[in-house]
C-alpha cells in the first residue's frame, strides 16, 4: 500500500506541475529500463505455521526490467519487456523466491501537459516462478512456467524530448500454483514496482 500510494503522490505532484503544458508528437521507437522489487504476500496454513507464528508473511527480492516499444500517436503504444529477479543464491533459514517473464502487450497513455503522462498496460506471457530451498537441504529448485496476463499502471516524465523518467506498478496476481506448493503456503500475491529511464529514437 506505501507503494501505491507513494507513486500515486508523485503523480498527482507532478500533474499539478506541468497541467499548463501541451503534449508533444512523440510517435516511433523507444528502449527502457529500470530497477526495483518484486513483493510477495501470502498465509501460511494454520497446521503448518509454529505457534504464535503470524499467519499471514511477506518478503521481496530485488530485480529489473529491460523494454522496447513502439508509439502510435500520443494514447496508444505496444511493448515488450523482460523483467527477472536477482540475488538468488540460496540462504540459510528460508527459501529465496525467484520470478522472471517474457511479456508482449498493448499501453494506453494519457497526456497531461507538455513533460507528463500516465499509463495503464496489460501485457501477456510467459512467466517462471521458482523457489529455492534453504541452504544446507536436500530439496530441489521447484519452477514451474505458465502463460499469464499482467496489469500494470505508471507514469513517464520527460527531461527532453527523448529522454523520461519512468516508474510502473504491477498490479497484484496469484503466484503459480505448483510453487505455492512446495513452499507450503497458499494465497500467494506478488506485485513489483521499478523506476527507471526511457529513451525515444
Amino acid at each position: 500500500m506505501y507503494i501505491k500510494r507513494s507513486l500515486i503522490a508523485l503523480s498527482l505532484a507532478l500533474v499539478a506541475a506541468t497541467a499548463q503544458a501541451s503534449p508533444d508528437d512523440r510517435d516511433g521507437a523507444y528502449v527502457y529500463g529500470g530497477v526495483g522489487k518484486t513483493h510477495g504476500n501470502w498465509k501460511v496454513p494454520a497446521a503448518h505455521g509454529a505457534s504464535g507464528a503470524k499467519q499471514k508473511q511477506s518478503g521481496s527480492q530485488k530485480g529489473y526490467v529491460l523494454g522496447a516499444g513502439y508509439r502510435f500517436g500520443p494514447y496508444l503504444a505496444a511493448e515488450t519487456s523482460f523483467d527477472t529477479t536477482i540475488g538468488n543464491r540460496r540462504q540459510a533459514g528460508s527459501g529465496v523466491f525467484t520470478s522472471r517473464a517474457f511479456n508482449v502487450g498493448g499501453v494506453g497513455l494519457i497526456p497531461v501537459g507538455e513533460h507528463v503522462e500516465l499509463f495503464g498496460k496489460v501485457a501477456v506471457g510467459s512467466r517462471q516462478q521458482g523457489i529455492l530451498a534453504p541452504a544446507g537441504t536436500d530439496q530441489k529448485r521447484v519452477k514451474q512456467n505458465r502463460f499469464a496476463t499482467t496489469p500494470s499502471v505508471g507514469a513517464n516524465v520527460y527531461l527532453t524530448d527523448a529522454l523520461a523518467l519512468r516508474a510502473e506498478y504491477t498490479i497484484p496476481m496469484s503466484a503459480n500454483k505448483k510453487v505455492q506448493q512446495a513452499a507450503g503456503v497458499e494465497k500467494m500475491r506478488l506485485n513489483s514496482w521499478n523506476v527507471g529511464m526511457s529513451y525515444a529514437f
